[in-house]
């Protein structure tokens, strides 16, 4: 008792998972995890039950099995080379797995100095924003021309307005102020409306500086605007807005007042939630006294969604609003203030944007410089009900990059051996040659000569081969089953001395 305790003691973890009675085939011993091996040379230990197949791979191998006929999980990484990437690399990542084994891999991010840029400017046109407006058209091609050549290469601009929901309480629905809701000072401006995209995106500066020139204020009755509605508008309406997709995508949000949030328009009777979608018709948001204001989290989902940096550019007094309620918008989302009284000068938006970023995330421009590495693992837990290998590909993108990786994840949980019908199976042998397992006219071949006893009283006959029995003490193995590897005597632990 003494020596069964040593040897059980000496047990390896792997081995002692490996080692199960209940194996009966090459499937079920690899899903015991990916240190587990299977030997399916035809005479391994003959007459041994079929779970001693499974075993360490070195254990098989001591026991006699070539490396050319073990069965075993091999966990591999392949990258393809080939494609070229300039931010995000590799871009192509082949992973082997098996059931319990995993893998790591290394992708590196890198932040190009110079790139397009894509930079839609959402302003509030509210008559709060005058001064604010004028600023704005101030601004000169010229200037323009110049922050689009020395910050950037290949800007493109796109802009759009809004006010609130045309509707009460809103806006004053007077007929006299619905198209003219500066009446009361004997100012001429323009309607209310919940978002108006002015121009698509463009890498023209004359056509953009046109534009800006052209606008005029509005009018509502509360403070909040409805800036969030017009908001996702230009993030989800892609098409219309003309977002770019291998361009850095900025969202740049100009106002002077806090922004409605989701259930706010239940006030004016508007219960329907909004559905995330584009409503643009000649380029005026229809939906605008149809659907609720965006949630900030549906907002924060779309702006992933489309890899869109969102820059909330507002007076000093309402900057700590935004900064409390940006946090939803995780790293795609900025909030910055600008000094005197509300400088749009787009020059100025370049010159400070990194003053905005260094509050928020880096120290230095050397921070965009250095490369960042991710180390992924992926693993898999088991195999699919059905047993059968699975291909998974699973998309890496870092937030704000039009740039991924994608892993391509092989699992492998059947045995090549196995659609051969080599695997030596518990039970094949019987299932090839179509005979009962119990067939009496084959029991003679499993009596050794001179012997009563079916193979040696230590196992049964199946399909004329003896299948031995398991004993706790070992091995018991032989064509008749009347071999073993535990009835020599025992010294000091050790089978014969060790020797």
């Amino acid at each position: 008792m003494a020596d069964l305790f040593f040897l059980l003691f000496f047990l390896s973890p792997g081995e002692s998972v490996c080692r199960s009675s209940n194996l009966t085939s090459c499937t079920e011993c690899l899903k015991r995890g990916p240190q587990c091996a299977w030997c399916f040379k035809e005479n391994f230990l003959e007459g041994a039950a079929s779970n001693y197949r499974c075993d360490l791979a070195e254990n098989l191998l001591l026991k006699g099995c070539e490396s050319e006929f073990l069965e075993q999980t091999e966990t591999k990484v392949e990258v393809d080379t080939t494609i070229s990437s300039t931010q995000v690399s590799p871009q192509d990542i082949s992973v082997h797995l098996g059931p319990g084994s995993q893998a790591s891999v290394v992708v590196a991010v890198k932040q190009l100095e110079r790139y397009p840029v894509d930079l839609y400017s959402l302003v509030d046109v509210s008559a709060s924003m005058q001064e604010n407006l004028d600023h704005t058209i101030s601004f000169s091609e010229q200037d323009l021309t110049y922050a689009a050549i020395y910050f950037v290469s290949n800007l493109w601009l796109g802009f759009g307005s809004f006010v609130d929901k045309p509707v009460s309480p809103y806006i004053s629905v007077h007929p006299s102020k619905i198209n003219n809701p500066c009446s009361d000072y004997e100012v001429r401006c323009r309607p209310a409306h919940g978002f108006h995209h002015v121009l698509s995106m463009t890498g023209n500066m004359s056509e953009f500086t046109r534009v800006i020139k052209r606008q005029r204020i509005s009018g509502n009755m509360d403070t909040p605007e409805g800036g969030l509605d017009a908001m996702l508008q230009a993030v989800v309406c892609q098409k219309a807005v003309g977002w770019r997709p291998e361009a850095k995508r900025l969202l740049l949000f100009m106002t002077d007042q806090p922004s409605h949030l989701a259930l706010d328009s239940r006030l004016a009777g508007i219960v329907i939630p909004n559905d995330g979608l584009c409503h643009l018709e000649d380029n005026i948001y229809t939906a605008s006294t149809v659907m609720d204001h965006p949630s900030l989290g549906q907002l924060s989902d779309k702006l992933l969604e489309n890899h869109i940096y969102s820059i909330f550019a507002v007076e000093k007094q309402q900057y700590q609003w935004y900064e409390v309620r940006h946090g939803t918008f995780s790293y795609l989302s900025f909030v910055c203030f600008f000094t005197s009284k509300f400088e749009f000068y787009y020059l100025f938006f370049f010159r400070n944007w990194y003053a905005c970023c260094q509050r928020r995330i880096c120290e230095s421009w050397d921070y965009f410089r250095l490369p960042v590495y991710f180390n992924i693992t992926v693993g898999m837990r088991s195999c699919p009900d059905n047993g059968e290998d699975e291909d998974i590909s699973v998309t890496v993108r870092p937030v704000g990059y039009n740039e991924s990786s994608v892993i391509r994840i092989h699992s492998k949980c059947g045995c090549r051996c196995e659609s051969a019908g080599l695997c030596h199976n518990r039970g094949q042998a019987c299932e090839e040659t179509g005979q009962e397992q119990r067939d009496s006219s084959l029991n003679q071949s499993c009596q050794s000569a001179g012997s009563d006893l079916m193979c040696s009283g230590r196992g049964v006959c199946e399909c004329g081969r003896c299948v031995c029995d398991q004993n706790r003490l070992g091995t018991i193995y032989g064509k008749y089953c009347e071999k073993d590897d535990f009835s020599c005597p025992y010294f000091r632990g050790l089978m014969c001395g060790g020797k």
